[in-house]
């Protein structure tokens, strides 16, 4: 007979610091999600690299994240990066509850969400902000690409927004929320309508409002929308 599963456990870092250090630029997708949850949970901080002007490619920063890639964080003498690995560590850590705690079924429907930001839906939201931002070409048809963006956004309502504010039909922010929320926010900028006359379906406008009233350090998206103003 095989072993019995362990019962649950604990996750935690003994060295954990509570002064996480998040490395980028305040405009990149990837990286407003970490830092406003380390803010809201008061458990870190952004630090400026501008990667433009190779920031990320010194050797004090190559040896956070070899890549030279944004974002990135330290945690005392602990480094880790990519968004959601960033978010799920910082939540293990300091704040379990937005991670589902211990029940692992919420912890999957957390997973699902994040996981779909990164992949299902990254076309979409290449297709879109993309291109305003000035950071890639616009799709050969963009009422298609605005079609097929508001069809998977339905989709993500229907999956995990049919009973609750947030995702998983909760009514508390969880890390899915920051990494999704923040780029459905970034798609509803003015200048996105303006450029490709996209618009986010009801519902997502709903979340991203009840996102932005959940969210206490929201001031940090200024930089953002500013980034976006200048695109018009």
């Amino acid at each position: 007979m095989g072993a019995a599963c362990s019962s649950p456990g604990t996750i935690g870092n003994p060295s954990a610091t509570r002064a996480v250090q998040i490395y980028g630029m305040p405009i990149s997708g990837n990286v407003i999600p970490p830092v406003l949850f380390a803010m809201d949970k008061q458990c870190g901080s952004f630090v400026m690299k501008n990667m433009m002007a190779g920031e990320l490619k010194t050797p004090e920063m190559l040896a956070v994240n070899p890549w030279g890639q944004m974002p990135s964080m330290c945690d005392g003498d602990f480094a880790l990066a990519e968004s959601n690995a960033i978010l799920r560590y910082m939540a293990n850590t300091y704040a379990p509850e937005a991670y589902g705690g211990m029940d692992s079924k919420k912890r999957g429907i957390i997973d699902w969400a994040l996981d779909w930001c990164s992949t299902n839906f990254s076309k979409n939201y290449a297709d879109i902000w993309y291109p305003v931002a000035g950071f890639g070409p616009a799709p050969s048809d963009q009422n298609a690409a605005n079609a097929a963006a508001t069809e998977n956004l339905n989709k993500f309502a229907a999956q995990f927004l049919a009973k609750g504010k947030f995702i998983g039909d909760s009514d508390t922010l969880s890390i899915a929320d920051y990494k999704c929320a923040t780029l459905f926010w970034y798609l509803d900028h003015k200048t996105v309508k303006a450029k490709t006359g996209f618009e986010l379906p009801p519902r997502i406008k709903t979340y991203v409002q009840d996102f932005l009233a959940a969210c206490p350090s929201k001031a940090f998206l200024d930089a953002g929308s500013g980034f976006m103003d200048s695109k018009a």
